[in-house]
């Protein structure tokens, strides 16, 4: 079982921090969000020396804040590229070896969701040769139903990853289905699937603790037991008595997972 939680679930203490309470809790280890490094500006070696001494695997989330990889405006695409790219760095830097990505959005529904696709290929071209070059792979996570996302559907998502199959994963997150669909019909048809990302959710909120939402149990379990990948649990909780960590942490428990 390859269980993680984001490290956004833990948002009031630096990482290295936040991976011996990972540790503690027998997690397989963390998927460590590139702007929490850069909010308390930790030293990368600082991490990797904490992952060489707890023995913990780590993955990373890059950067996604004010970014858009499919923007119109060229200067704001570009920059969002080069900040993935800066992740990358980064997650090799801390010894994490793989990069789950945002796909970006559309900048005006108004425009054609072809033209947004084909901008996004060609960021994802940028992106992946330079993974390749840098030995670590990446993941591009499927979004949300939400005003201006885009890459919301399996068929979507294949098409813009078609090109770079196998070097490029996707990221299934079972908080971004909306609650009518079969969950687990949408990850039967989301393609090259290599990281889960867990949560529960309601109609109106997110990236819930665990057995707070309205996700189905069966559901949250199947995706809990999916023993070949590694399924992170998510959320971003800033309280320091970890209150959203310990609830996720008392229902995995409760399945005896960790």
């Amino acid at each position: 079982m390859k269980l993680l939680f984001a490290s956004t679930l833990a948002w009031s203490y630096p990482v290295d921090v936040v991976m011996k309470v990972a540790k503690e809790e027998k997690f397989f280890g963390v998927e460590v969000w590139a702007e929490h490094i850069w909010s308390y500006g930790t030293a990368p070696k600082k991490i990797a020396d904490a992952k060489k001494e707890l023995d913990l695997a780590l993955t990373m989330h890059a950067a996604s804040w004010d970014l858009n990889l499919c923007a119109l405006n060229s200067g704001i695409r570009q920059q969002s590229v080069e900040e993935i790219k800066r992740s990358i760095e980064l997650a090799i830097n801390i010894g994490a070896d793989n990069i789950t990505f945002h796909p970006g959005k559309m900048t005006l529904p108004s425009f054609l969701v072809s033209m947004h696709e084909e901008l996004l290929i060609e960021s994802l071209d940028e992106l992946v040769r330079f993974a390749r070059r840098e030995g670590v792979t990446l993941s591009l996570e499927m979004m949300e139903w939400k005003t201006k996302e885009f890459v919301t559907e399996p068929n979507v998502l294949k098409r813009v990853i078609d090109p770079f199959i196998p070097h490029l994963q996707t990221t299934f997150d079972v908080a971004h289905i909306p609650l009518h669909q079969d969950i687990r019909e949408v990850w039967a048809a989301t393609p090259n699937v290599g990281k889960i990302h867990i949560s529960d959710a309601t109609k109106d909120k997110l990236h819930l603790p665990l057995g707070v939402g309205n996700i189905e149990e069966d559901t949250l379990h199947f995706f809990l037991h999916t023993a070949d990948l590694p399924i992170v649990i998510e959320g971003f909780d800033r309280s320091k008595e970890l209150t959203w960590l310990k609830k996720n942490v008392n229902y995995v428990k409760q399945g005896s997972l960790v």
